[in-house]
């Protein structure tokens, strides 16, 4: 037994549980505590922050779009009876000198714990409480870090991407089963988002394990993809794809057994986007297993292109989905072929793509932040984990911004 098990801080109460909780111990933390203490340095300038490009991959007289400034959590004043807030740097130079005010951009003034829309909020705490630990010699589950955030800009795109453990799995104390990929091959940008099958005992190793196996099947037939993607051949594109899905789950369910594990138990979907470095190329290509998402924020709109391609009104979200390694044969591919500038794609697990097709509030809390400026990584972040009450699965996506006008 848990030497924490049953015993509480004397004067403290039980906390209360999440309605639906798992099964944990008491946490003897005080999660009252504030852990919402930011600092913010004030916007900045173009001519303060030169941009910078990454090599041969940025075309000649390509500006990228500029990247919002500052944590999204900003800070008032100390109160009276705590620290002074430190002098500007300005008037410290010179005592005469005027402080210039701070400007805040909109869509960065909330503060404090995690933003939440609807009526009422999560049960959940707001942030990371038990830690995951080494449970049956799973080395790999309990190293997983609760939060990825990635990003980077490559020829026409600038792309942020973040992989967070859901509220479940955080009061439960296990590890985060999706996964999030950003890696450039040569002259092809490949993202991905795969989400681990929550009834299976080891989904986050297929999950993970799918990204590195797809990795290297695009790394291998990296010019002949590119050429499909720059000619707009999809039947093409599509074909291959399929045999390099299918090479790729093969190879994660050889893992598997290698390890004394049924293929079945590294269960996960699988979503991937390809973009060629060339700006003059329009053409994006795409390929899924199993459900999540594949948006576009236009014009401060946004779409659900696989129910579009479906032709149906309802997400892509279902009660049953096709999983690899086993239903690899189920991938579809094809190209994305109407991109325009200022387009801002968003591939994401159900964690996020479920709420977000069926809660208005938070298509405008992200489209009005996602909208406008790329925001910084840590913006990026504290963005994609506003809340929704009754959604707390685990919440990867990848936000592809195209170069604007």
């Amino acid at each position: 037994m848990n030497a924490y098990d049953n015993q509480l801080p004397a004067g403290r109460a039980a906390e209360p549980g999440p309605e639906h909780a798992p099964t944990r111990k008491e946490d003897p933390i005080d999660l009252a505590a504030s852990v919402y203490e930011y600092g913010w340095e004030g916007p900045v300038t173009a001519a303060a922050a030169p941009s910078v490009v990454s090599g041969p991959v940025v075309p000649d007289g390509f500006l990228p779009r500029p990247i919002g400034p500052g944590p999204s959590a900003v800070r008032g004043p100390w109160s009276a009876d705590g620290p002074a807030a430190p002098a500007p740097l300005a008037a410290a130079a010179s005592a005469s000198a005027e402080p210039e005010p701070v400007v805040r951009p909109a869509s960065f003034r909330e503060s404090g714990p995690l933003h939440h829309v609807g009526r009422k909020a999560p049960a959940y705490p707001a942030e990371p409480t038990d830690i995951p630990a080494l449970s049956a010699g799973d080395f790999f589950g309990a190293l997983l870090p609760d939060t990825v955030v990635d990003g980077g800009r490559f020829g026409p795109v600038t792309v942020r991407a973040a992989s967070v453990r859901g509220d479940g799995h955080r009061y439960a104390a296990e590890c985060r089963q999706d996964a999030v990929l950003v890696v450039r091959t040569g002259e092809l940008l490949l993202v991905a988002v795969a989400d681990g099958v929550g009834s299976q005992s080891h989904s986050h190793h297929g999950s993970h394990g799918i990204l590195r196996k797809l990795t290297g099947q695009v790394a291998r037939k990296e010019e002949t993809l590119l050429a499909f993607l720059r000619t707009g051949a999809e039947p093409d594109f599509a074909s291959m794809m399929s045999r390099l899905i299918g090479a790729a789950a093969d190879e994660l369910a050889e893992e598997a057994r290698k390890e004394g594990r049924p293929p079945k138990a590294y269960s996960t979907t699988l979503r991937a986007l390809l973009v060629p470095a060339d700006p003059t190329v329009p053409f994006r290509g795409f390929v899924s297993v199993g459900d999540g998402g594949l948006l576009r924020l236009r014009e401060g709109g946004w779409q659900d292109l696989e129910a579009a391609e479906a032709g149906q009104g309802g997400g892509p979200i279902s009660t049953r989905t096709d999983c690899l390694p086993e239903a690899y044969e189920h991938a579809r591919a094809r190209l994305i072929t109407d991109s325009r500038p200022g387009d801002v794609l968003v591939l994401c697990t159900d964690g996020l793509a479920l709420p977000l097709l069926k809660e208005p509030e938070l298509q405008g809390f992200l489209g009005e932040r996602w909208g406008g400026e790329v925001p910084g990584l840590a913006e990026f972040l504290w963005q994609t984990q506003v809340r929704v009450r009754s959604y707390d699965d685990d919440r990867s996506v990848v936000c592809l911004w195209e170069a604007a006008p």
